[in-house]
């Protein structure tokens, strides 16, 4: 086709676009190749079902003209052949473009680029090319997951390609846009050390014809800074309400404020009727907040040891009202011990440190507080001291109990053992512990994190000092337990040289771990753990180096941290924003 021919063809399309199903075909010439020197484009959808009626696409970009001698023009690209879509000009970012039903009679995969210049000369820009496919009706790739990555030093994504709602074998390729990065014959990404998107195309073993492609963002995770808080906070608690906001309490004080994440701002809410550092907030099944033991300032001042007593005190936060109110006080003062909410709506509290000084200040105890009643009331008992220990909800409705220390020196002859190597379960049915499995290792002040299979992942904790008479000479810094066997097993070749930090489930499954300290200097470390492939990759640092702070989930899949204490020792009243 000549030159001129084209011409009058575009100029014919131009005046009629925006009318459904306008469009031009050069198919006796293959496209000469595209070199993007106009916007960068992207279009929605990206693909379509053989057999569809006339596609409307939105192509988003900038500089888009719709003057008479300057305009811009969607062009479809599929086995050599280009069409100039019918388009309509909305603003200078944003075009709609037709494509009509005759396209997209069969499965393919073409591409669309926008052409902007003059229509009857030879000078225009052409933007990229951004892929579309046009899958089968009955039996297709309908999907590629996942298609928001997270950059991260090599860092690697499974991809999965979904036929007729299963996972389907498929061969892979990456075809490079802002980024790129390389991709295996089973579709394991390594992500490149910049963000911008590329497209991942899967093409099933079983019929090379059904294959589907997908934009992929590689996106930035990291911290940054947000609003501070009232006051500096270390030994806080935080705790996700159900209206979205997160309830920050004590750190030394009586003090109470709410994190907003829709403006993410602080403001104050009523203050709690005692000064508490330590205590444990609980998040109760009618949406007020438990807030229950701890160290604090009591009318009589300090204890014989010199010491903020410990406390054996509980109030109940009202978000309604935004009032803290006194409820029954527990039956023993109790500080490190744990918190954990019941199916039935009930509070189990476990262990922790009843008074100072001495050995065998951990306890054995156990209590339930009943929301219903606003009282605590004994039930069962631990088959040792605990205290710095973890209590964590299993989906049956049992408390695993593990780890912590009994108040006894290392290897003392009153030793039961120092620290437990067995977990235990409480039975909420019975009001009884039964001896469960043992772990690897000793623990103390460890973190368990239950996962979205039902096992609990158990992290460090690992003393320096180890119980001489019950330690196991290879002791795992990562474990998991499973609920179904009963039994704990190494998450192998986990390290980390931090200690005291947080961790927090994700929506994605995987575990963000935040702060802590190292060598006995808070960090900034950050890392993002995948317990089923057993990985640890690195995901930003944080703004400000923490350790006894606070990580939160909040609704949205971002996660606040608050507070804590700095590299210099200084508690800091600041709070910044995972993404």
């Amino acid at each position: 086709m000549t030159r001129i021919a084209e011409i009058m063809a575009l100029s014919a399309v131009l005046l009629t676009s925006g009318c459904g199903g306008g469009s031009f075909t050069q198919p006796s010439q293959p496209p000469q190749p595209q070199t993007p020197s106009g916007t960068a484009i992207t279009i929605s959808p990206a693909s379509a079902m053989a057999g569809s009626p006339d596609l409307t696409l939105t192509v988003t970009g900038s500089n888009f003209a719709a003057a008479r001698h300057d305009s811009s023009l969607a062009v479809w690209v599929m086995n050599g052949s280009k069409t100039f879509l019918a388009t309509t000009f909305i603003s200078s970012s944003q075009l709609s473009a037709v494509v009509p039903a005759a396209l997209l009679l069969n499965p393919v995969a073409a591409e669309v680029f926008v052409q902007t210049g003059d229509p009857m000369g030879d000078v225009f820009t052409t933007s990229n090319l951004v892929n579309f496919s046009v899958t089968s009706k009955t039996s297709s790739v309908a999907s590629i997951s996942p298609t928001l990555v997270t950059l991260g030093p090599n860092r690697t994504e499974q991809f999965v390609a979904i036929l007729n709602g299963k996972s389907a074998d498929a061969t892979w390729e990456v075809e490079e846009g802002e980024t790129g990065g390389s991709i295996n014959s089973t579709g394991l990404y390594t992500v490149p050390a910049h963000t911008g998107t590329f497209h991942v195309i899967a093409t099933t073993v079983a019929d090379a014809s059904k294959s589907a492609a997908a934009t992929v963002a590689v996106v930035a995770a990291g911290f940054s800074e947000t609003a501070s808080m009232s006051k500096p906070r270390s030994g806080h608690t935080a705790t996700l309400m159900a209206n979205g906001k997160v309830l920050i309490t004590g750190g030394g004080d009586s003090s109470a404020e709410l994190f907003d994440s829709a403006t993410a701002s602080f403001s104050a809410t009523g203050s709690m009727n005692a000064a508490r550092f330590g205590a444990t907030a609980t998040l109760l099944a009618d949406g007020r907040v438990l807030l229950a033991g701890g160290r604090g300032q009591a009318a009589g001042g300090l204890d014989a040891g010199g010491f903020l007593p410990i406390l054996n005190t509980a109030e109940i936060y009202d978000p309604s009202t935004g009032i803290f109110r006194t409820t029954g006080n527990m039956v023993v003062p109790r500080i490190t011990h744990t918190a954990t909410p019941l199916d039935d709506g009930r509070v189990l509290i476990t262990g922790g440190i009843d008074r100072h000084g001495g050995g065998g200040a951990a306890v054995a105890s156990a209590e339930l507080y009943d929301p219903a009643t606003g009282t605590f009331t004994p039930t069962g008992g631990m088959h040792t001291d605990r205290s710095q220990h973890t209590a964590t909800l299993l989906a049956g409705g049992d408390v695993l109990i593990a780890g912590g220390w009994n108040g006894h020196r290392a290897d003392a002859a009153d030793d039961p053992p120092w620290d437990a190597l067995f977990a235990e379960l409480y039975e909420p049915a019975f009001h009884i512990f039964d001896v469960s499995s043992t772990m690897s290792t000793t623990r103390i002040g460890h973190v368990a994190v239950r996962l979205a299979n039902g096992r609990v992942l158990m992290l460090g904790g690992v003393p320096t000092l180890q119980n001489i008479h019950e330690q196991p000479r290879d002791p795992q810094y990562a474990e998991i337990y499973d609920p179904v066997a009963n039994s704990f097993s190494a998450l192998a070749g986990l390290t980390l040289s931090q200690q005291g930090y947080t961790a927090t489930l994700l929506a994605n499954g995987k575990v963000l771990l935040v702060g802590g300290e190292n060598l006995g200097t808070a960090t900034r470390t950050a890392g993002l753990l995948d317990a089923a492939r057993g990985t640890l990759d690195v995901t930003g640092e944080l703004v400000t180096a923490r350790m006894g702070h606070t990580a939160t989930l909040l609704q949205d899949g971002r996660v606040l941290v608050t507070g804590g204490t700095d590299s210099n020792g200084n508690v800091v009243a600041t709070a910044e924003l995972y993404k």
